[in-house]
């Protein structure tokens, strides 16, 4: 039923968007610059997910919402699991609207399906909150650095999400990975006085574990296990590695991502995938090319493993592919430049306060968001 879901959606992308009730302004008035867009979202949600998580229940979800838009899509939606797959999209999307006037059609379900996503995945992935944890003083990384491994991962297990607790995580990346950026290869200060600061950067963002609506649409896209996953892994080494600040702004940006591969033998090979530009270097003063190995493990503890959870590298490449394919990734952007005239840093801002910034200045402008 993927193809047929594809199909849908691709008519759908001409279709009239219901408005959205969280961003509407009551007087009505101009169209909002913001679009985002929500067929070609769900779409590169399912593609994504099929093949990577057979657990997803992104599908199922899609189909129930559907069959909430008209009572007889649930008719027709049994007729569309009779034909064989080899039946054009055109006849699917036929099928499906026998019968059917598209004019009585409310599309709100699944237009609020692509909200959940975008907002509680998109948002939550692009523009990660929490406390953003720099270089800091060189005693505070010495520090850390010069305790071993065995103390720093007792002291890891006794910590929350606190500021102690990541500069754990980064002594533990340095045991891990050793003293360089593993996407530039710049040497991190103070271990080389010329060296660059290193920033704690975490692969899934660590400040979803207190977004449940996030952990949801985690689950829904990937399925149960690797929600657990996720879970017990989001403050902890497999979640976290050291990168100068424009290589970790690159990453956080959904500018690059990594893939990981398990070998038959247990080896993990780690790839650079870039999302935009595939043929050069970047970005920034990362010195890989799309496809070029990533040498994590480098440092002298290897009971921290070979490098961060595979599992969670390819979630993150996942939602980063989902984001930039669909073009969610530069109303995202927008509206990050755009938090920009507000009083709140938008390298603070967690998912909800970007609505609530947004929806002020629609309604200041009797504006609304189209998708």
């Amino acid at each position: 039923m993927d193809r047929r879901a594809l199909a849908v959606l691709a008519a759908a992308e001409s279709w009239d968007r219901p408005i959205s009730h969280r961003t509407q302004s009551e007087s009505g008035g101009q169209a909002s610059k913001y679009k985002a867009p929500a067929a070609k979202l769900l779409s590169c949600c399912i593609r994504e997910s099929r093949p990577a998580y057979p657990d997803s229940t992104l599908l199922e979800n899609f189909w129930q919402n559907f069959r909430e838009c008209h009572t007889g899509f649930r008719m027709n939606i049994q007729r569309l699991d009779t034909l064989p797959g080899s039946v054009p999209q055109e006849e699917s999307v036929r099928v499906l609207f026998q019968d059917i006037n598209r004019d009585n059609v409310n599309f709100t379900p699944i237009f609020e399906m692509a909200d959940e996503l975008f907002t509680h995945l998109g948002i939550a992935f692009q523009n990660p909150g929490g406390p953003k944890l720099g270089g800091g003083t060189p005693y505070s990384v010495s520090e850390f650095v010069s305790k071993n491994t065995d103390e720093l991962v007792r002291e890891a297990a006794q910590q929350g999400f606190g500021m102690r607790k990541q500069e754990v995580l980064k002594a533990l990346s340095f045991k891990r990975d050793g003293n360089k950026c593993i996407l530039t290869g710049s040497p991190f200060y103070p271990m080389d006085p010329d060296g660059v600061d290193p920033i704690l950067s975490h692969i899934i963002p660590d400040s979803i574990h207190n977004k449940p609506h996030t952990l949801e649409c985690i689950g829904m896209l990937a399925g149960t296990k690797v929600w657990d996953i996720v879970v017990k892994n989001l403050n902890e080494i497999g979640n976290v590695m050291n990168l100068q600040w424009d290589a970790q702004a690159a990453y956080r940006d959904i500018r690059c991502a990594i893939q990981a591969n398990v070998m038959d033998d247990g080896k993990i090979i780690y790839t650079f995938r870039k999302l935009l530009r595939e043929d050069s270097l970047g970005p920034g003063c990362i010195q890989l090319r799309h496809g070029d190995a990533i040498s994590f493990g480098s440092g002298q503890a290897e009971e921290l493993g070979s490098g961060p959870s595979p599992v969670l590298c390819n979630l993150q490449y996942v939602v980063a592919r989902i984001l930039c394919m669909s073009g969610a990734a530069e109303v995202i952007a927008q509206l990050k430049y755009d938090a920009d005239d507000s009083d709140i840093p938008y390298t603070e801002l967690a998912s909800t306060d970007f609505i609530n910034i947004l929806t002020a200045k629609l309604l200041l402008n009797s504006g609304q968001v189209l998708y």
